[in-house]
């Protein structure tokens, strides 16, 4: 560290690792974010996410005024409300969310990934690195942290910070233990634009919100609609957006959820194909409501994912050193391969 000025260095440009970017740029602290990705539009972000109130506030005190004010006008309808239904579609439990605390910042919210991560960028073009590949890190010295890339460059900085997700190198280097565990679960689904056909055949109650259909089998189905608010196409024009980007139209998704055997599966999910997962969609879905069978089959097979569910349990505590980590480079959720 040098005359004092901290310089930080992020391994990973997700919706983690740009958040902390935006709020150490905001206290003026000097930041550099290296992303693997090769552009920022090089590979599919993902669905919508669900943003809580803590998130919300969060978000708040990292992001700058004008950024702020696009994310809280840029996402989804948010739901209130989530049920449950038979295989058939008889309701057996429907949660509304009945009022809320009124606090205009502090509340759930529900945005698109990709949108998300282009707000997030707005703003840090001299500060993320593309195309720069994270092999491993070294303490300098004079107790700096240099990192070194794919490309044969390197990076010094006074603080490193994880932010590159579920297979993070970093932590494989700084915490080989803290490795995530596959719970023995998988999801296969896909999405299917939410065009009038689609919301006639879709259950009523995805009106309320997200929707899990429970058979009397060892799987279950989830099921949502992520639809912009209608204020939200006029202020993408602010970064630039004519209508929604590649991927980021409205949407339902279904998402069939259980162990790989019971769908005939084994645990090489690369080498599954969209061909297989639709036909392991139909078999599951045969003899439920006709509506949902219909759903399944629109479903494009090239754009079908298998998700491999990992989950991490709290490492051991460490000692704090120069190093440390955020998002699901510490305490992964799932992780997710497309097929």
């Amino acid at each position: 560290m040098k005359n004092g000025a901290l310089h930080v260095a992020i391994i990973g440009g997700g919706m983690g690792g740009l958040c902390l970017a935006n709020g150490l740029k905001k206290a003026g602290i000097s930041l550099a974010v290296y992303e693997r990705d090769q552009s920022p539009d090089s590979r599919p972000q993902g669905y919508r996410i669900h943003i809580d109130p803590q998130g919300s506030t969060a978000l708040h005190a990292c992001l700058p005024q004008h950024l702020w004010d696009l994310f809280q006008s840029t996402g989804g309808d948010f739901s209130q409300g989530f049920s449950v239904v038979t295989q058939q579609l008889h309701e057996l439990l429907n949660l509304r969310r009945i009022g809320g605390t009124g606090d205009t910042i502090a509340r759930h919210r529900s945005i698109s990934r990709i949108t998300l991560r282009r707000i997030l960028l707005a703003g840090l073009e001299q500060d993320v690195h593309f195309n720069k590949r994270f092999l491993r890190y070294e303490e300098t010295s004079d107790g700096a942290i240099r990192a070194h890339f794919e490309d044969g460059s390197s990076a010094r900085a006074d603080l490193l910070v994880a932010a590159d997700g579920v297979n993070s190198l970093v932590r494989k280097q700084y915490l080989p233990h803290a490795e995530p565990t596959d719970t023995g679960v998988v999801g296969i689904g896909g999405t299917i634009p939410l065009t009038d056909g689609v919301m006639a055949l879709a259950p009523h109650l995805l009106l309320d919100g997200p929707v899990m259909v429970v058979p009397p089998t060892a799987c279950s189905m989830f099921m949502a609609m992520w639809k912009r608010s209608g204020e939200a196409a006029q202020t993408l024009r602010h970064l630039g957006i004519e209508g929604p980007l590649p991927g980021d139209e409205d949407y339902l998704i279904l998402a069939l959820g259980g162990r790989p055997d019971f769908f005939g599966l084994d645990h090489q999910a690369a080498s599954v194909t969209g061909s297989t997962l639709k036909d392991v969609l139909r078999r599951t879905v045969a003899g439920w409501h006709p509506s949902l069978r219909k759903l399944v089959e629109m479903i494009d097979e090239q754009q079908l994912f298998l998700n491999q569910v990992r989950t991490a349990p709290p490492p051991v505590p460490w000692k704090a050193t120069q190093i440390t980590l955020l998002g699901d480079a510490i305490h992964s959720m799932n992780n997710v391969t497309r097929v």
